[in-house]
């Protein structure tokens, strides 16, 4: 599919994946594996990707496994802090300090889109033009350079770069990338806040895109006929969604109805802010029964081939795989890839299913999770 926004994927010295390729990526794309195999770990990869490195986002994902625990006084933090919570990205846990290969993002067979992403000691160098310049120092220079500062250094095929300093008079939440992002969304396991749902909806409101809106929620409650987000309390910034149901007067609280209905509410948010671009869920399945998933399911492929949204999803569940299959044999259109990580003597390797080989798979009951 050439509209792909990546049509295989390679990632190295990320987390737990030191080198991992899926030579085949699909429109929807379904990843299993056990625990601890790097599944939401692949997701990070892809929003990190499609930021192209945006600082802000590398201490939106770190803060989600509580390991960014960063403290800021008048928008000064600890370098020492910034730099022990970095070293979570990459491969090993190594000190980011220690000069080693940089995290790399990208498809396999289009180099000039991949993400590099490093963190070095670098020192202020005169040019022959009399510019001051950055210049990257070797550990064994640290100890003889000038002020050597830490900076964060995003390269895209090394023809575009930038690079943002990290010293403690800078906090992340003011560091603002400076190369175009791929629009993505991220879905988290525990569902999306207050503040994310109301951003996403006010994003689609009164446009054509409500009414995918409601198709889903009509998947679990089918007397849904209306939808809107109101402040949580008089004083309070937060809104609510709220829902109007055939035969009764006045509107509900979506939540009253379940926390299905909130985390359907989500995902299909997400997926239709993910206009050409790409959607990330973590764990499908939580909340939502399994009697629903196969008509969610069909929803996703719909509406991702409608806006040109790459999808790529984690479960644990056997009945959510179930329901992806049978997706995907109704949708010709998309194609529909199950793919899974697993530990082979020490090293995280991806497995991929098309439709015909999942189709066996769920026929004969084969354990993939």
């Amino acid at each position: 599919m050439s509209n792909l926004i990546l049509n295989s994927l390679e990632i190295r010295n990320f987390r737990a994946f030191e080198h991992l390729q899926i030579e085949r990526l699909g429109r929807v794309n379904l990843i299993v594996g056990k625990n601890n195999v790097g599944k939401t770990s692949l997701l990070e990869a892809i929003q990190l990707y499609a930021s192209r490195g945006a600082p802000l986002l590398i201490w939106e994902i770190l803060g989600r496994r509580e390991e960014g625990r960063l403290r800021y006084s008048d928008h000064r933090v600890n370098i020492e802090e910034l730099l022990t919570a970095l070293k979570y990205l990459f491969y090993g846990r190594r000190e980011v300090m220690s000069y080693f290969d940089p995290i790399q993002v990208g498809s396999m067979n289009l180099s000039e889109t991949a993400l590099s992403l490093s963190v070095g000691m670098y020192t202020r160098q005169v040019d022959e033009e009399g510019k001051r310049q950055w210049r990257l120092l070797q550990p064994e220079e640290y100890d003889l350079a000038d002020s050597p500062a830490p900076r964060l250094t995003v390269q895209i095929d090394g023809k575009v770069s930038i690079s943002y300093q990290l010293d403690n008079t800078l906090s992340p939440r003011l560091l603002t990338s400076e190369i175009k992002e791929i629009n993505s969304v991220f879905s988290v396991a525990n569902g999306l806040t207050k503040r994310q749902i109301s951003e996403l909806w006010d994003n689609i409101a009164l446009t054509n895109l409500e009414k995918d809106v409601l198709e889903a929620l009509r998947i679990i409650a089918p007397g849904v006929e209306g939808i809107n987000l109101v402040s949580d309390t008089p004083v309070s910034r937060d809104r609510i969604p709220i829902v109007k149901i055939r035969s009764i007067n006045e509107p509900l609280p979506l939540r009253s109805l379940g926390d299905g209905m909130q985390r359907v509410l989500g995902i299909v948010l997400a997926l239709v802010n993910a206009r050409d671009g790409i959607l990330l869920i973590d764990e499908f399945e939580n909340g939502i029964h399994y009697s629903a998933q196969p008509d969610l399911w069909h929803l996703i492929f719909r509406v991702a081939n409608h806006l040109n949204v790459q999808v790529f999803v984690t479960t644990h569940s056997w009945d959510c795989v179930e329901a992806f299959q049978q997706a995907t044999q109704e949708n010709t259109q998309n194609e529909g890839l199950l793919i899974r990580l697993e530990n082979k003597k020490g090293k995280l390797v991806a497995t991929t299913f098309d439709e015909e080989r999942l189709a066996v798979i769920t026929r004969e009951q084969i354990e993939v999770r």
